[in-house]
């Protein structure tokens, strides 16, 4: 919620810029906003209409305005309506519509609005400047509205909003003939912001929410005529997800006010019904300033009884979040101060429920395990707060909360939240050695830590402290709420908390000799061009991670970075006019070199690097960056072996065989793993790369899987939660799978190593495919499985450590292997990437006959150079033509593209 509320903050700054805009002529108008819309009206759609609205000041001229309607089939524009003109009636609104709607000054045909994915926007200008077919634009925009019934989000139209702003649903109550979109109340909010908008019988020309459910009877006493009297709040929660009063109007619900938002307050029950299943407090929707019947503002304190509608809130309208329950309120009369409070409570003190050691302490292993399919329509799922930890935080939902030594498990995020485990952890399962708390695989099921609970800044008048894992906070209350999948405290103060000690860690001393290093990456779309969004080179991004890579990694000799954009970065998302997609940029080589320069600037050895140049717009991540993954690798001590057709491009598959000697072979190096293949459609292809290290070959697969976007919450309606994209994963993880069993066959005891950003955990089924376990014949491990289980990390996801980096190898590998995470950047509020790298060592001091030809670092005492020196007068000169062997020999030996793209 913290996220809605500070992009509100900025919007008010916007709608003042905005209302300057607005005069035209000789007119200052009053600011204009889209009021209400109704796109699905019953039968053949005669019923439409799009109310704009002046705020009630009436009789504006709209002069300079035009108000244009968007496809989301295509995002682009079907009408435009000039207000050149055009007056607000007395009462504020102006009304465009089919002719049967009353009131309707502008008229279109019925059928006119289009009811899916779609938008409509008020811009400055006229109807001539958005002929049909015009692309989205935000120039000159001043309101905007996204809308659908039962659509998923369109995020080209998204743009029109502003951030954080959710597309609407005309079906969010089932209702979508009868009711309209409207803001609630009338004229609510500021332009592009759809926060306040709520679906409700249809008031054209009219006050919104006077349409029934919620309004006003003729006695003018705010109370809804069909409420049902005599509840208390907990009857109105009950022991479900759902409210047992979902849908209908309830009046005289008495409570104290514990907490008040922009557009809301939270009132709670200070006797309760003594069952830890039900609720005892509730949230109330006012749509704006909370205030009472007396015109008097809704405080904290205040003893009330409110009137309105039970309704379950779906935060963004995305059902797989779970439902808030709400009183939405109509008129100033549904809240007003009990005038005998004694006569209703023997007390009206509120005391928070402990969550932890004193308290009620949250089940600490399962979210929910009663339920297959959607927790609030499932017949048979069982409501259990004791066992389940999605029904334990329902059962305080809207409550005043406290938790003691609340333990942060993760760094603040971007949108000021914290996760905590309270009482330090003690009742919490999977802490690691680190102070986080790790998904751990128990049995056959896996402990998602239902313990977490996240803290909002949302109440909060400053912003929420930056800490890292570990920091505690002594005391954190607040009330219970709901937001972005997560149930959440809100506290009203808060304790500067003490600071985590956690340092950074490192990887140590490298052993060189005989022992080759390799280190998987994500460093976060990193890329050279500071005018496409994001800083990097400004930031110091690039000199952050040579920093990282020479001393908390040890200068591996081979690293592979994954999220490397091209060289100009997300810049180039459009196609020229009248051009292709062949004319934007997709090479990365300015990316890496600046990285492989900021190393040496570090104090780290000059790397090479590999990448093969995606197609266009082809592979996902943020669109134009043009995402891939690339290799730097020290020249001094591995050899890129030469590919036998060369280098590898975006769409021709590299493939592997036995050389003459019976030594491993590839056709493209480096080369895309069957990039055409429909698994890694519009996603990151997986890139193989043969190196040689001291006679010996090593075959290197750098992966960056289809992201989990899409999934579910963990604390959804969903149960079990939808793993986003899993199917995709498993798909990319066969391909690579079959690469490795090519491999093998051609040579068996083959080195390999599977190392990339997976986005998957290993005891999910795409990382049980890529092994090869489902299918009973494992040809690699996870390095990682030889680490303790809550050891098992390298990024953190609302407050859960888990790891979605891997590195895998094949039996010729692992018995020589050793892993590390460098915990440098997941756990730390200031990091440079989301993802903390990997480093794996292998001891190869024994193994292959030489490769033919110059092996980089070929000494056997464990040197740095390509030569062992002697002692005596002669060593300067021996040094001298043993550099000089070496540069030749690697000249003549590595392939170096005229284009030097890698």
């Amino acid at each position: 919620m913290g996220r809605s509320f500070q992009a509100t903050r900025a919007l008010c700054l916007l709608a003042t810029a905005l209302f300057c805009c607005f005069a035209t002529g000789a007119h200052a108008q009053s600011s204009i906003l889209i009021n209400e819309l109704d796109a699905d009206t019953p039968g053949t759609d005669s019923a439409e209409f799009v109310e704009l609205s002046d705020g009630g000041a009436g009789n504006t001229p709209l002069d300079g305005l035009v108000l244009v309607f968007y496809n989301g089939s295509n995002d682009e524009s079907y009408a435009a309506f000039d207000l050149d003109g055009a007056v607000t009636s007395d009462n504020g609104y102006y009304l465009l519509g089919n002719a049967g709607v009353a009131g309707v000054t502008t008229t279109f045909g019925g059928n006119g609005l289009q009811n899916g994915q779609d938008a409509i926007a008020l811009y400055v200008g006229d109807a001539d400047d958005f002929p049909s077919g015009t692309a989205v634009t935000t120039d000159n925009l001043v309101d905007a509205v996204v809308y659908g019934t039962s659509d998923s989000d369109d995020p080209e139209l998204a743009v029109l909003l502003a951030e954080g702003a959710p597309q609407l649903d005309e079906a969010a109550n089932g209702d979508k003939d009868n009711e309209s979109l409207q803001r609630m109340p009338d004229g609510s909010g500021t332009g592009r912001d759809t926060a306040t908008f709520m679906a409700a019988p249809a008031t054209p020309n009219a006050e919104n929410g006077s349409g029934g459910g919620f309004g006003t009877p003729g006695d003018d006493d705010g109370m809804p005529d069909d409420a049902v009297t005599g509840l208390r709040i907990y009857d109105i929660q009950g022991a479900a997800h759902v409210s047992p009063q979902a849908g209908n109007a309830v009046a005289g619900v008495p409570g104290v006010v514990t907490a008040v938002t922009g557009n809301s307050f939270y009132f709670q029950d200070p006797a309760g019904d003594g069952d830890d299943a039900t609720s005892d407090a509730v949230l109330v929707f006012t749509g704006g300033t909370p205030t009472r019947f007396d015109g008097s503002p809704v405080a904290v304190g205040d003893v009330v009884e409110v009137a309105g509608t039970v309704t379950e809130f779906y935060p963004g309208g995305d059902e797989t979040n779970l439902p808030t329950t709400e009183i939405v309120t109509g008129g100033d009369g549904s809240t007003r101060l009990i005038a005998d409070p004694g006569a209703v409570f023997d007390a009206t003190e509120i005391t928070p429920v402990t969550i932890g050691q004193g308290g009620r302490p949250a089940p600490n292993a399962i979210i929910d395990n009663d339920t297959d399919g959607n927790v609030t329509e499932d017949a048979d799922t069982v409501f259990d707060p004791a066992e389940d930890g999605l029904d334990f935080y329902e059962s305080l939902e809207a409550m005043r909360v406290r938790v003691a030594q609340g333990m942060a498990v993760g760094p603040t995020s971007d949108f000021g939240e914290i996760f905590l485990v309270p009482d330090a952890g003690a009742n919490a399962t999977g802490i690691n050695a680190r102070g986080g708390i790790t998904l751990v695989e128990r049995g056959e099921g896996v402990d998602y830590n239902p313990e977490r609970i996240q803290i909002d800044d949302t109440l909060l008048d400053d912003a929420m402290p930056a800490v890292n894992t570990g920091a505690l906070f002594s005391e954190v209350v607040g009330v219970l709420g709901y937001g972005f999948g997560n149930f959440e405290i809100l506290p009203d103060t808060l304790v500067e908390p003490q600071p985590s000690a956690l340092s950074r860690s490192d990887i140590g001393l490298l052993a060189r000799g005989d022992t080759l290093s390799v280190a998987g990456y994500n460093v976060e779309n990193l890329d050279p061009n500071d005018d496409d969004g994001d800083t990097d080179v400004a930031d110091g991004k690039f000199e952050a991670i040579a920093t990282q890579i020479v001393q908390r990694l040890g200068a591996p000799d081979i690293v592979a970075l994954q999220e490397v954009q091209d060289n100009d970065g997300s810049a180039g998302s459009a196609i020229p006019e009248g051009g292709s997609a062949a004319d934007l940029v997709v090479d990365g080589d300015e990316t890496l070199a600046r990285l492989a320069d900021a190393i040496v600037d570090a104090g780290g050895p000059r790397y090479d690097y590999a990448e093969v140049a995606p197609e266009a717009l082809a592979d996902g991540g943020q669109p134009g960056g043009n995402i891939r993954v690339a290799y730097l690798y020290d020249a001094s001590r591995v050899i890129l072996v030469e590919g036998s057709n060369g280098a590898g491009d975006a769409t021709t598959a590299t493939a592997v065989s036995a050389d003459a000697d019976g030594r491993l072979a590839i056709t493209l190096n480096p080369g895309r793993v069957a990039p055409t293949d429909p698994a890694f459609d519009n996603s990151r292809k997986s890139v193989a790369a043969l190196f040689a290290f001291r006679g010996q070959r090593v075959l290197l697969v750098n992966n960056h899987f289809s992201s989990k976007g899409g999934s579910s919450p963990l604390f959804g309606t969903l149960q079990p939660y939808v793993n986003g994209s899993e199917d995709e994963r498993v798909a990319q993880a066969a391909v690579v799978n079959a690469f490795v069993d090519d491999a093998l066959a051609a040579v068996p005891e083959a080195r390999i190593g599977l190392v990339g950003d997976f986005n998957e955990f290993g005891f999910l089924p795409p990382l049980k495919t890529l092994i090869g376990a489902d299918d009973g014949a494992p040809v690699v491990a996870d390095l990682l499985d030889t680490l303790d289980a809550t050891a098992r990390y390298t990024y953190v996801f609302e407050g859960n450590s888990q790891a979605l980096d891997h590195f895998f190898v094949s039996p010729a590998l692992a018995a020589a292997a050793r892993v590390q995470v460098a915990h440098v950047n997941a756990e730390f509020a200031d990091q440079v990437s989301d993802h903390d790298p990997i480093v794996a060592r292998f001891d190869l001091s024994t193994g292959d006959a030489g490769d033919a030809g110059y092996t980089a670092d070929d000494d056997s005492d464990g040197g740095s150079g390509g030569c062992t020196l002697g002692n005596g007068r002669d060593a300067s000169l021996v040094l001298l033509l043993c550099a000089a062997i070496v540069t030749l020999g690697w000249r003549r030996r590595r392939r170096v593209p005229a284009t030097d793209a890698f």
